[in-house]
């Protein structure tokens, strides 16, 4: 559903821009992958410890599988997306996610588990729901990409607040089994149907980016810049994209340490583990706002600063939560300081296409989304590692304060590559 108080500027052909109904489309995507698979996997822990019998550390290496699997496939499915377009790898991904989840109750034992998890419902989140996602916002959009991504991002934030608690409930009343064929269904019955929606580039309907008259080859101006493209071997033969993939990575990496240790933080604190649950509801809920808000301030303003602004927020928010007192209000402060920090997400995914344009988008994000999981495995196993050995959390933030600094640094620096006068972003 197109939101009234966004605005619907006519397209080339006179009819209405159809590209915010694809980020809707797209946002809705990304709110049944967090609720049901990123956000909402972790629910399945415990009881799947208990019910097929394994050890914490082998139930943690089930999930960390997972992220390598994203991280190792996301450049092939990167190119598949800039190959066929992000609306059947969407269906392809849906489907999969969707009957692997179906599946998952006949597990009976580690390998059957790990199998089905790994090799089918995590290949279908991983190759039709973020990435095609990003490749669909990207490609409709151009002047208002900030906001779009912002859009989408909100998914993934009311995902966690909304759909997540829904899975633990029905954990704890019907068991496992039960929430996994739910999540399969609703998948089926709706991110599936809601694929087909999906149009890959605003010139199959006669539209074009922002529904917008195409760019005119005028040189050096500024409407010809916003439309040159990069292919995979130009974006990667520039500076700024291993800027960019090292900073999205520094960026992610601090966030997964401090959320996968978030409720053990708050216990080390002297706080009971129910003030997880507030501290993930507000980052969730509060992330909806800030998300939105960054998303519409990107447009306006340069990205990286605000990026830059981002991270600093988090530091200081690492750094408060280190020297404050064990109390609800500083759960409170600090989780919305997290949120802010977290409203930076769909700035530095949008960076990718104004820095590198649409044809290429999915394959360059694919790469540094591998870069991405390597990070985000590592963290949280060194950040449990610190924390075994000094018996607290520590030694482990002041670290994570660095990271949040260091990816500050990245994004002070990073700039966008020059491009080849006169290549326009096809229009046909």
């Amino acid at each position: 559903m197109l939101n009234p108080l966004l605005p619907r500027p006519p397209s080339s052909d006179g009819s209405a821009f159809h590209g915010w109904r694809y980020a809707a489309i797209a946002a809705t995507m990304n709110f049944l992958a967090a609720g049901l698979y990123g956000r909402g996997f972790s629910i399945y822990f415990l009881p799947l410890a208990r019910d097929l019998g394994l050890s914490y550390t082998t139930t943690s290496l089930i999930f960390g599988f997972a992220t390598l699997e994203g991280g190792v496939q996301a450049p092939i499915a990167g190119y598949l997306i800039d190959k066929y377009g992000p609306r059947i790898m969407t269906l392809i991904g849906a489907t999969l996610a969707g009957i692997g989840f179906l599946l998952l109750p006949l597990a009976s034992d580690l390998l059957s588990f790990v199998l089905i998890y790994v090799g089918i419902v995590a290949l279908g989140i991983n190759a039709g729901f973020h990435n095609s996602a990003g490749a669909i916002v990207n490609a409709w959009f151009v002047r208002r990409r900030g906001l779009a991504f912002g859009i989408i991002s909100v998914g993934i934030a009311l995902g966690g607040g909304v759909v997540t608690p829904i899975v633990a409930a029905v954990v704890l009343e019907w068991g496992w089994r039960w929430a996994v064929t739910l999540s399969g269904l609703t998948i089926l019955l709706v991110g599936v149907p809601l694929s087909l929606f999906i149009r890959n580039r605003p010139e199959d309907v006669g539209q074009h980016p922002d529904g917008e008259p195409p760019p005119r080859r005028i040189g050096r101006s500024t409407d010809t810049l916003s439309y040159r493209d990069f292919t995979f071997r130009q974006g990667t033969g520039t500076v700024s994209y291993w800027l960019l993939a090292i900073g999205i990575t520094l960026r992610i990496s601090a966030q997964a340490g401090i959320l996968v240790h978030i409720v053990p933080m708050l216990v080390w604190k002297g706080l009971d583990e129910a003030m997880g649950g507030v501290a993930i509801a507000t980052i969730s809920f509060s992330a909806v706002g800030t998300r939105l808000f960054m998303g519409w301030l990107g447009d306006k303003l340069p990205k990286r600063l605000l990026v830059v602004f981002g991270m600093i927020v988090g530091a200081a928010g690492a750094l408060f939560f280190l020297m404050a007192p064990g109390k609800l209000w500083v759960v409170i402060v600090f989780a919305l300081m997290f949120s802010i920090t977290d409203g930076a997400a769909g700035l530095t995914w949008a960076m990718i296409g104004d820095f590198f344009g649409r044809s290429a988008y999915a394959t360059l994000r694919g790469l540094i989304t591998f870069c991405v999981s390597l990070g985000s495995m590592t963290t949280p196993v060194i950040v449990g590692r610190i924390r075994d050995v000094t018996d607290g959390y520590y030694w482990a933030l002041i670290p994570l304060i660095g990271v949040y600094l260091s990816a500050a640094l990245v994004f002070v620096v990073i700039r966008t590559p020059k491009r080849e006068t006169g290549k326009v972003e096809s229009s046909e």
